[in-house]
């Protein structure tokens, strides 16, 4: 089964950004780039709704949400990815296709994608912005690496990502104890043989508030965490800010 490269969007999640990068990945890859739109279950049912309301952040005046123009704004968010794939595909020679799908965000995601694929959930980005928050190479890249194989690729899929974002990369090392915490260093460190500095930093285990306030204290540009996690990979996937990547 051939890799492929999933990055995930919505009307909320429009990160072109990461689109980008996981285009550049799939080019070094020789894989198939594919874009899921989300459309979200909960804002079309909200949008039903006689009395649901939304604030202009522009002018602050209250209007009511009305499910014609969410349609036709879920619309454009489409039209402007198929573009931009378009250019992606001209300029780097990749296999590209969109795909939209309709349900919550990481769950109608994670049903559709397979288990070879490379997972790109985009961050969450403010409504109404004119553009797209631009993204923060001096923030380091985050991996989760707990000395699973599975865990051992995802890692060595952050270290590609460093390199092509020219950023520094953190590895969190799930461990109870500080000889555990070595341990998986001296492991974590066969895997780290690109040209990305690499910083080591210990967390509790399935502990996901801990890895987040330990990626506040640095910043975080992107995390890369092993699928198999299951409910710790879908948790950590909910609540950071930044893009996250399943391997």
């Amino acid at each position: 089964m051939s890799e492929r490269v999933v990055v995930a969007l919505n009307v909320l999640r429009h990160d072109i950004d990461i689109l980008e990068l996981a285009a550049h990945l799939a080019a070094r890859k020789q894989a198939q780039l594919i874009a899921f739109y989300v459309e979200e279950t909960n804002l079309i049912h909200l949008a039903e709704l006689p009395f649901a309301m939304e604030i202009d952040r522009i002018c602050a005046t209250e209007r009511k949400i009305d499910l014609p123009r969410m349609m036709r704004t879920l619309r454009a968010g489409t039209e402007k990815i198929q573009k931009t794939l378009y250019r992606l595909n001209e300029r780097l020679h990749i296999e590209t296709s969109l795909r939209t799908l309709r349900g919550h965000f990481v769950s109608a995601v994670m049903s559709e994608v397979e288990q070879v694929d490379i997972v790109f959930l985009s961050r969450r980005t403010a409504p109404h912005k004119s553009r797209v928050a631009k993204k923060a190479p001096q923030y380091p890249l985050w991996v989760v690496f707990d000395g699973s194989a599975e865990s051992e690729r995802a890692l060595r899929m952050a270290v590609d990502l460093a390199v092509l974002e020219s950023s520094s990369l953190c590895v969190a090392l799930p461990a109870a104890t500080e000889l555990e915490s070595e341990t998986l260093k001296r492991q974590a460190m066969e895997c780290c043989t690109g040209n990305a500095a690499v910083r080591f930093i210990s967390i509790h285990p399935f502990d996901a508030p801990n890895l987040l306030r330990s990626m506040r204290h640095t910043g975080c540009r992107l995390l890369v965490v092993k699928r198999p996690d299951g409910d710790f990979s879908k948790a950590v996937a909910e609540i950071v800010s930044c893009p996250v990547v399943l391997v």
